[in-house]
C-alpha cells in the first residue's frame, strides 16, 4: 500500500514540526510586543542555507496573524507582508511588491480599497531608472522614491492600527524579507532600510516591524550601502538545532503521517540518532534524510537499513541535498578541475581543519595553483580559513564533503 511522506525537504519545515528556536522565537515574539506598542523593533536573521530561516519567518508569520499564540504575549493581529529578494530585485520592483501585497492583505476590505488606491497612487506613477542617466541623478530619484514609500507606509500603518471598525484594527504591519543576500547593487538595500525606518519615525510611524533573513554575507551587503544600516537590526544567527530538537521534528513527522496513513510507521531510536547525526542539524536536512528513509521502508519500521540506504543511494538523501545545496559550489562556481581536486582533498578530512602542507602532498599541481585555490575557494565561500591558525582550511559541512566523495565526480 502506498502511504504519503510525511516529510518536506524541498520547503520551510511546516509549523506543526517545528523545533527548537526558543531564544529566537522569544526575542522575535517581544518584538511584535514592542512593535504593537509602539516602540519598534526590528530584526536581522542569518544562518548558513538549509539551516532554517525561512522556517523560522514562517513560524513568526502564524504567530504575527494570530493563527498560533505566542508563548508570552497571547495573540498578535498583524497585517504580516512576505518578500524574497532576488538578484534582479531593484528598488522600484520592491516598492512595487510590497505595495502589490500590501493592496492585496488589506484592499480585501471595501473600507480600505479606496484610502489604499488614493494612498499608493505614487506607484502608478514609477518609472523605470534608466541605467543611462547620471548616477547623481539615479539617486536623486531613488530618494524621491523611498520617501513617497515610507510616506505612504507610515499613512497606511496609522489607518489600519485605527481602523473605522473595531474588527479591521490591526497591531501593526510586519515585513518578512527572505534572501536579502541576493540584493544587487542598484538595491541599495541598506540605504533602503536605514531610510525607511528614520523617516516613518519622522512621521510618527512606531508600529512597522522589518525581519530580514539572509545568508551571512547579507551583513557586508547592508553594511555596503550603509555603513550604520546594520545597527537598526538586533541581529539573530540561526545555529543547528539540538539532538532533542532533531528527534522531536522526526517524532512530529511519523506522528502526523499516522495520523493521514491507515498503515502506521514506527522508527527505531538507532535510525532517529542515524538522521540525527548525518542532518547535522540541518531542518531541511533532518526532513530529506527523513524522507528518504520513510521511502526507502517497506515493513513499516525504519531502521538504521532504510536511514542509511535511503542517504547514500544514487538518488537518495546525499545525492538530493547535494543536488541543492552543494553541486552549483562544486560545478557552477568552480571553472577549475584543480580547484575541484582541491575540494577532493579536503572532503578526505570530512569538515575538520586540514593543513596547507596536507593539502599540497596530495596535490598533483604546482604550489601557485594550489595558492590561488585555497584563495579564490574562500573568497566564494565555499571553504573557511581557520581565524586562529595560519595555514588551515576545512569544508563548511561533513555532507558536503560525503557528497563529494560520493558523487562529486559524476558528470552534470
Amino acid at each position: 500500500m502506498t502511504k504519503l511522506n510525511p516529510f518536506k525537504p524541498n520547503s520551510p519545515v511546516p509549523t506543526a514540526m517545528f523545533a527548537g528556536r526558543f531564544d529566537e522565537i522569544t526575542a522575535l515574539e517581544k518584538g511584535l510586543f514592542q512593535t504593537k506598542n509602539g516602540q519598534t523593533a526590528n530584526f536581522l536573521i542569518t544562518g548558513e542555507r538549509g539551516i532554517g530561516k525561512s522556517s523560522l519567518m514562517m513560524y513568526l508569520k502564524h504567530v504575527s496573524c494570530g493563527s498560533v499564540p505566542s508563548i508570552n504575549h497571547g495573540e498578535f493581529n498583524f497585517v504580516t507582508i512576505n518578500t524574497v529578494i532576488s538578484d534582479r530585485t531593484d528598488l522600484v520592483t520592491l516598492v512595487k511588491l510590497i505595495e502589490k501585497n500590501l493592496s492585496r492583505e488589506i484592499g480585501k476590505h471595501d473600507v480600505f480599497r479606496k484610502f489604499m488606491s488614493d494612498t499608493w497612487a505614487f506607484v502608478q506613477r514609477i518609472k523605470v531608472m534608466d541605467s543611462g542617466i547620471e548616477q547623481s541623478d539615479k539617486n536623486a530619484e531613488s530618494d524621491i522614491l523611498i520617501d513617497e514609500f515610507a510616506y505612504s507606509l507610515s499613512e497606511t500603518c496609522k489607518r489600519i492600527i485605527k481602523g473605522e471598525k473595531s474588527e479591521y484594527a490591526k497591531d501593526g504591519i510586519l515585513f518578512l524579507i527572505d534572501e536579502a543576500d541576493n540584493s544587487c547593487a542598484d538595491l541599495r538595500v541598506g540605504y533602503f532600510f536605514k531610510t525607511v525606518t528614520e523617516l516613518l519615525q519622522l512621521n510618527d510611524c512606531d508600529n512597522v516591524m522589518f525581519v530580514v533573513a539572509g545568508l551571512p554575507d547579507v551583513v557586508e551587503k547592508l553594511s555596503s550601502s550603509h555603513e550604520s544600516s546594520v545597527r537598526i537590526f538586533t541581529q539573530l544567527k540561526i545555529n543547528e538545532l539540538s539532538p532533542d530538537d532533531r528527534c522531536y521534528v522526526i517524532d512530529k513527522g511519523i506522528e502526523s503521517g499516522n495520523k493521514i496513513n491507515s498503515e502506521k510507521t514506527i522508527i527505531t531510536e538507532s535510525a532517529k540518532h542515524h538522521i540525527s547525526t548525518l542532518s547535522e542539524g540541518y531542518p531541511h536536512f533532518i526532513q530529506q534524510f527523513a524522507y528518504s528513509a520513510f521511502d526507502h521502508d517497506s515493513d513499516g519500521e525504519i531502521s538504521d537499513d532504510d536511514v542509511l540506504t535511503g542517504a547514500f543511494k544514487k538518488g537518495g538523501a546525499i545525492d538530493a541535498i547535494g543536488d541543492r545545496y552543494y553541486a552549483s559550489s562544486f560545478h557552477d562556481k568552480i571553472k577549475s578541475d584543480d580547484y575541484r581536486q582541491v575540494l577532493s582533498i579536503m572532503a578526505e578530512s570530512m569538515n575538520s581543519w586540514i593543513k596547507k602542507s596536507e593539502i599540497r602532498e596530495k596535490f598533483t599541481s604546482d604550489n601557485n595553483t594550489l595558492t590561488n585555490a585555497l584563495q579564490a575557494l574562500t573568497t566564494r565561500k565555499i571553504i573557511l580559513k581557520n581565524p586562529s591558525k595560519v595555514g588551515e582550511y576545512r569544508l563548511q559541512q561533513r555532507g558536503f564533503a560525503l557528497w563529494i566523495k560520493l558523487f562529486g565526480n559524476r558528470k552534470n
